[in-house]
């Protein structure tokens, strides 16, 4: 590797006049320093990330953990779409990523060995001692989409907006006609779960609609899970007229248990997904779906924490971003 020592020979300077040049710092002539700019790419010169780290007091890398496998990551739209809003922002600040996925590994391992300025945690769950561990630790650090609201502890979070959202998504099914609205949620831990359970629960009790339990189901946000729920909701002797899915994963999955029994969407049931999948639109038919803004969420997370790394603190504790309802053809009125 190209040393500093080597760009102050070949522009005839002195070493800490090149690395003031290099980091930016004031004191140097601006031609020499324009020179010694130009020699350093020419040599294709890089800076010790070690030793750039004990001048800045940083390592320029913020760790994303996602608490799930690999393989159910890497098929959810969701995952993406987060690195994605992570990435633009981070690369925009000069910060790299460093992804660590998985169940068991500490979250505060890659910061205290020094890897890492900071933590984004994605898709946390709300029962996590790992996380608890990060924010007794004051490490700096983002869930996504955080803790519910009057949490005893509190964490810097940003959540796509659920339960308007959702609320508007099942009033639109009432106005339709539907009273058998299933919802296939994900696990009760998940605070996605949570905040559009309470949506469900309360819109109805609002309209004064019973409650019927068999037509919430909790999953494990898999395609799998989102057929098999599928069937037995299809197997009630009442079967529902309208479902809600709780993700871009689930959707797919009870569409594919909704065709396999040969039954027509929407005139036998009427489907709503929710998710930031461009898909939902060539699905057939284009599926209605309540659309979340998860790179947007992948931005927001990246900003307020690199606002931590670099000065001590965020503005923003709780931030959300909206969510829309977007009406395709996959929704009718009920069979009569």
């Amino acid at each position: 590797m190209t040393t500093i020592k080597e760009i102050a020979a070949g522009v005839n300077a002195s070493y800490s006049a090149v690395s003031r040049a290099l980091n930016g710092k004031k004191g140097v002539n601006p031609e020499l320093r324009k020179k010694i700019i130009e020699l350093a790419k020419d040599m294709n010169y890089f800076p010790h990330s070690s030793a750039q780290a004990l001048v800045q007091k940083k390592v320029g890398v913020i760790g994303v953990i996602i608490p799930r496998t690999g393989e159910f990551a890497f098929q959810n739209p969701y995952y993406s779409h987060i690195l994605m809003g992570l990435s633009q922002i981070a690369n925009a600040a000069d910060y790299q990523l460093m992804l660590s996925l998985g169940d068991q590994q500490s979250y505060t391992e890659m910061y205290h060995r020094r890897l890492v300025d900071g933590v984004v945690i994605v898709a946390n769950r709300l029962d996590d001692p790992l996380l608890m561990e990060v924010i007794h630790q004051h490490i700096p650090v983002v869930a996504v989409p955080g803790l519910a609201v009057g949490s005893e502890v509190e964490v810097p979070s940003v959540n796509s907006e659920n339960i308007v959202s959702f609320k508007q998504a099942l009033k639109y099914l009432l106005d339709l006609g539907h009273r058998r609205i299933a919802f296939i949620t994900g696990k009760e831990n998940s605070l996605y779960t949570t905040e559009r359970g309470e949506a469900y629960r309360t819109l109805f009790k609002e309209h004064n609609i019973p409650i019927n339990e068999d037509y919430i189901c909790e999953s494990d946000f898999s395609k799998t899970d989102g057929f098999r729920l599928m069937g037995d909701l299809l197997d009630l002797a009442q079967p529902p007229t309208a479902v809600i899915c709780m993700n871009d994963l689930v959707a797919p999955g009870a569409i594919q248990q909704i065709y396999r029994r040969g039954l027509k969407i929407p005139e036998q049931i009427s489907v709503i997904g929710i998710g930031c999948s461009e898909n939902f639109e060539l699905y057939h038919p284009p599926l209605t779906a309540i659309r979340t803004q998860v790179q947007a969420v992948g931005n927001k997370a990246a900003q307020i924490l690199i606002e931590q790394i670099e000065t001590g603190g965020c503005r923003e504790k709780r931030v959300i971003i909206d969510s829309e309802l977007i009406v395709r053809q996959s929704t009718t009125v009920p069979p009569s």
